[in-house]
């Protein structure tokens, strides 16, 4: 072979050259067969393979799969770690710390998401949603005074970043700024129109409560347990609104309508029957799973 190449000209494959090309055939091999893995819902192979694949060349895109792998499996901790290896491989790309610091804030690692989100505002001043996980860590603190400042620079540089503007209503709310939060609230139901959706239903309701206006809160409340019987809260706020304006009919039939819905336990039942509190949202949870159409392994 090496005779035919010297004649017409060619030059023969070193053995480095060859070495280059089957790593180069197996990388390949490694990525397409991860992509129909995730596919089919093979996750743990699919991250074998990209493991594999890094280990042959350091990729950007394939360090990208494997961190979307990492989340699919529910390893963040292993997919935020992919994504701050990410930002230093893209340190003009925002969106690999934006997406580790999403992550961090759902695994608690409060430190680390501060640390991303202000290594995003480094690298574009002008984004809103750093602002927004900043104002999210910040109520989480419970300082509610620098979530609203986050939440008022998001919403300055996007004005129509509905999940800001729901929060930022909802901290203005625990801040008894009681006319601004319900115009947030208002603005949110006006480009919603027909497809509003239950958490913005419950904020108004609860705002309304908190203005005092009851006939007000009430039908809102009404209106998000129509939109999603599963809301535990909306059931315990309005049968705590009836009984302080003296209706404690409604409020025994609202409680009787949760108790239905959520599917709570006889001694709870009593419980709340008596107006005292139980775990609502583990009743929530524990109604989903029991009613799971498709009897799926994820539980709530």
């Amino acid at each position: 072979m090496g005779f035919f190449k010297t004649l017409f000209g060619g030059k023969e494959e070193t053995s480095e050259q060859k070495e280059e090309q089957k790593e180069q055939y197996n990388f390949e091999v490694l990525t397409y067969d991860a992509m129909q893995a995730l596919h089919i819902g093979k996750t743990d192979y699919a991250i074998a393979c990209l493991e594999r694949a890094l280990d042959i060349r350091d990729d950007e895109e394939t360090r990208y799969r494997l961190a979307l792998a990492y989340s699919q499996k529910d390893d963040l901790e292993a997919a935020a770690d992919e994504y701050h290896t990410l930002a230093d491989m893209a340190p003009d790309n925002a969106a690999y710390p934006l997406a580790e610091a999403d992550l961090w804030f759902q695994l608690e690692q409060y430190d680390k998401m501060k640390e991303a989100c202000l290594r995003a505002l480094a690298i574009n001043a002008g984004l809103a949603s750093p602002h927004y996980l900043l104002a999210k860590l910040a109520k989480v603190q419970d300082d509610l005074p620098t979530a609203l400042d986050h939440l008022n620079q998001a919403l300055a540089v996007k004005e129509d970043f509905h999940e800001a503007r729901l929060l930022r209503a909802e901290v203005l709310k625990n801040l008894n700024r009681l006319d601004e939060a319900d115009a947030d609230v208002d603005l949110l139901m006006e480009a919603a129109g027909e497809n509003v959706s239950d958490d913005v239903l419950l904020l108004k309701a609860q705002v309304m409560a908190a203005i005092g206006k009851t006939n007000d809160a009430i039908a809102f409340y009404r209106q998000a347990i129509n939109l999603n019987p599963f809301l535990p809260v909306a059931y315990l706020e309005l049968s705590s609104l009836y009984r302080k304006t003296g209706c404690g009919s409604d409020a025994d039939a609202v409680i009787a309508e949760a108790i239905e819905q959520l599917g709570v336990s006889p001694e709870d039942a009593e419980k709340l029957q008596q107006g005292e509190g139980i775990d609502m949202e583990e009743y929530m949870r524990n109604a989903y799973n029991v009613l799971n159409p498709y009897q799926l392994s994820v539980k709530l």
